[in-house]
Formats: structure tokens, C-alpha cells, sequence
């Protein structure tokens, strides 16, 4: 795994799934890239926008996979992009997750993986749910806050960053 954002915090997370998920992830994480950005967006009035999506529970950060022959920096951007119809600036890393996926099953290790947390800025009007995401049914909703929520996914882990 190459070295991403050396200057940043590194908090270590198990994430603890079922064989099935395991399975859909294993071909990212040991033959793609390994590596997830995420963006914490906020505007000139030092609101955060965040989205819903079908695979996690509660509000979550714009973010995604990093594609071949993209830095985790790109990714967040076009992430950002495509999840809440915005240009971002995106700025420097707030935090590094060193992510170790288990089976919840026998708590068997699969894989390690990065996710990376920049701080961005952007302005607008988040478009319609419509317009959002690669596919129809990928982002459930986004918008502005003027604080976290309580059902933040990840809050715990990630609200000090935040």
C-alpha cells in the first residue's frame, strides 16, 4: 500500500462483514487500488453537505473508490462531482483510516485498505436526488447542515476530523 497523506492522523477501523461483501470488495481492494477519498465539503456560511446512500446507514461523506491511474485527491473531486453536483477545491487531508475488513462470521482478516478524508470547499445549489450519482438509485439524498447530525455514519470515528 503506497504511503497517502503522511502528515495526516491515522486512525486504525475494523469493519466487520459478511462473507458475501467481502467477496464484492476483495477484487478492489487486492488487485485495484485498495483506496477510498472522501471529501468533508463545506461553504462561505460553514455548512457541510452530506449524503445518503443505499450502502450506509445515516448521513455519510461524498465519496468513493479511486479509480486506476487516479490519485485519492482526483478521486475525492470527482466524487464529489458525481455525488452532489458540485466543483469542489479540494484542500488537504484530515484523516487517514487504516481499514482492516474481518469476516463477522470467524473474524478471519480479508484485506487492509486506505480511506482518506480531505478538507474541500465548494459553492451552489445541490441539485435535484435526480441528477445525482452514476446511477439512478445510488444517492437516496444530499444537502446542507449547519451541524453534523446524530445519525452520522462512522460519527463516532470520523466527527473529530470532522
Amino acid at each position: 500500500m503506497p504511503t497517502i497523506a503522511p502528515d495526516a492522523p491515522r486512525v486504525e477501523q475494523t469493519l466487520r462483514l459478511p462473507v458475501s461483501k467481502l467477496e464484492l470488495l476483495h477484487e478492489w481492494a487486492i488487485h485495484g487500488s485498495g483506496l477510498t477519498a472522501s471529501a468533508r465539503v463545506t461553504d462561505s456560511d460553514g455548512r457541510i453537505v452530506l449524503i445518503q446512500n443505499r450502502w450506509t446507514d445515516g448521513w455519510f461523506l461524498p465519496g468513493g473508490a479511486v479509480e486506476a491511474g487516479e490519485s485519492p485527491k482526483e478521486a475525492a473531486r470527482r466524487e464529489v462531482q458525481e455525488e452532489i453536483g458540485l466543483n469542489a477545491t479540494i484542500e488537504s487531508p484530515l484523516v487517514v483510516l487504516d481499514q482492516t475488513y474481518v469476516s463477522e462470521e470467524d473474524g478471519e482478516n480479508w484485506f487492509s485498505a486506505l480511506f482518506v478524508v480531505y478538507a474541500a470547499f465548494a459553492r451552489g445549489e445541490i441539485p435535484n436526488v435526480s441528477q445525482l450519482g452514476v446511477t439512478d438509485d445510488e444517492i437516496l439524498s444530499a444537502r446542507w447542515f449547519d451541524t453534523l447530525p446524530n445519525n452520522l455514519h462512522d460519527g463516532d470515528l470520523l466527527r473529530p476530523y470532522l
